[in-house]
């Protein structure tokens, strides 16, 4: 390797903004105080009143439009040619624990408790059917329209025109290669699929720290957090230096799996025909409501601090996400119709999701019921689950599984996100040079490790604000994106008649 040829050669633009976005990111974890944290937030707060109903439209309109896409004639349309490059069960596991992952541990229990003796509004239902409603509703088809569209709008122009996956010269019709505004574009994909990708690394720390306390007792404080913190980027490092067919498909394959035992069992111990009746009751009530809770109106709105603490902020959150989640299951979408992939996100991961909050949320209720459990002991979202497990038989061993599979879930969120940032690093390449895996593993340890350092769980709260001011941009524009789709696909199909 000549190393003096690769010394002598300056780097491209984009990859000098990102060292030196990382390297001021650092200086902000190592230094930032309480004052700076509470101006992200107040700023995040004000934003988030201005561009609340934004986010309501948004949301609302998603799941209409990739309704309606689907169904149209134009939705037999394939993403590429030949015949599905994953299987089906492979094509759910990834999208599960890409999309969600290790949110489904950390709120399986956690949220459905607290609205249970939180409800955001008054309700005609049963207590437990409203908790469960409003999970579905935060956790349902809203996110997974957000990523449907997203991979759809990316995959289409991908495999159409056998470009690159960068939104610069996917979306807008030309290449911005080698000019500012196309750097510009992909460097806030960029920013924003790192700062939630380092989110997730944090939060699933601090829960993984959580589980070594009921093995090793107090003494297992903070100072031991960088230990999973080193496996978990290490794993993911290698699962994305190995690619997708033989890392990060077998991991989401191991994930789904643990998620269905771990799913059966806490089903069995609790009650099986009540949480079938609570499971249809919530979700009907969903869908019959959906409406109107999607757009705030009359008797089912909430109040604005609700709104914009909650259903607002979960789907800034989702919107962040969607471009990087977009881009992975357009990449893992090869050979399916548009049809395939919009019902594949929409609706079998919603319904997976409603089965996953009713069987752990009901069991959690019940267990409040019988007082093996109170509501104190559910509230913290990084031992609610381990608490939960901890008051059925074989504690210990749901405990460590539950421990290992979160594990495995941040590994698969993580090796995406590395997959998917070193394809930017690599001009949107298929398959992206391994140094720049090498680089993102690195990067998300020594960050993740500074927010450790820092000790505040301020700042852990922080990033995930910051999360939601990066997804912003990508809000403004997720409509025009999809009428030049709509445009696209239409301007296509007459050329085909």
């Amino acid at each position: 390797m000549d190393f003096q040829k690769i010394l002598s050669t300056p780097p491209p633009r984009l990859a000098t903004w990102v060292v030196l976005f990382l390297f001021v990111v650092a200086i902000t974890f190592s230094w930032a105080g309480p004052g700076f944290f509470q101006f992200i937030n107040e700023s995040t707060s004000n934003l988030m009143d201005i561009f609340g109903p934004l986010y309501l439209i948004l949301g609302f309109l998603a799941v209409v439009i990739g309704i309606i896409l689907s169904i149209h004639p134009i939705s037999k349309k394939k993403l590429g040619e030949g015949k599905p490059q994953y299987g089906l069960w492979s094509w759910i596991a990834m999208l599960y624990s890409t999309g969600m992952g290790s949110g489904l541990l950390l709120r399986a229990v956690q949220e459905p408790v607290f609205f249970l003796h939180n409800p955001p509004r008054v309700s005609g239902h049963s207590a437990e059917v409203f908790a469960l409603e409003y999970t579905f509703f935060h956790w349902g088809l809203t996110p997974w329209a957000f990523y449907g569209l997203t991979a759809i709008l990316v995959g289409w122009f991908y495999y159409r025109g056998k470009k690159s996956f960068l939104f610069s010269e996917l979306l807008l019709g030309y290449s911005f290669k080698n000019k500012w505004g196309g750097d510009v574009i992909n460097f806030l994909i960029i920013v924003t699929t790192f700062f939630g990708a380092l989110a997730s690394i944090g939060l699933g720390s601090r829960q993984l720290l959580a589980s070594g306390q009921f093995w090793a007792g107090p003494t297992w404080d903070a100072k031991w957090a960088f230990i999973p913190l080193a496996f978990l980027c290490i794993a993911a490092t290698f699962s994305a230096l190995l690619g997708i067919k033989q890392g990060i498909k077998r991991l989401s394959n191991l994930n789904i799996a643990g998620g269905i035992l771990l799913l059966a069992f806490a089903w069995i111990q609790g009650p099986i025909l009540d949480t079938l009746r609570i499971f249809s009751q919530s979700l009907g009530y969903y869908l019959l409501e959906w409406l109107p809770m999607s757009l705030n109106l009359g008797q089912w709105s909430v109040s604005n601090d609700f709104l914009k603490n909650w259903t607002v902020f979960y789907w800034a959150f989702w919107l962040a996400w969607a471009p990087f989640t977009g881009i992975f299951i357009a990449r893992i979408s090869q050979g399916r119709s548009i049809r395939e992939v919009l019902l594949g996100t929409l609706f079998i991961p919603s319904v997976g999701t409603f089965l996953w909050f009713s069987i752990f949320g009901n069991h959690a209720f019940d267990l409040i019921a019988n007082q093996s459990l109170t509501a104190k002991d559910l509230e913290s979202v990084y031992r609610s689950i381990f608490m939960f497990f901890g008051a059925l038989p074989f504690s210990k061993i749901t405990q460590f599984l539950s421990s290992f599979f979160l594990a495995t879930f941040l590994i698969t969120s993580i090796d995406s996100a590395i997959f998917v940032l070193s394809m930017y690093l690599d001009s949107g390449k298929r398959e992206p040079k391994k140094r720049f895996r090498f680089f993102w593993g690195i990067a998300f340890f020594v960050l993740t490790a500074l927010v450790l350092w820092n000790g505040s769980e301020q700042l852990l709260l922080s990033i995930s604000t910051i999360l939601i001011l990066s997804s912003l941009p990508f809000a403004v524009v997720f409509l025009p994106l999809l009428f030049f789709l709509f445009k696209n696909l239409n301007s296509t199909s007459h050329d085909n008649s």
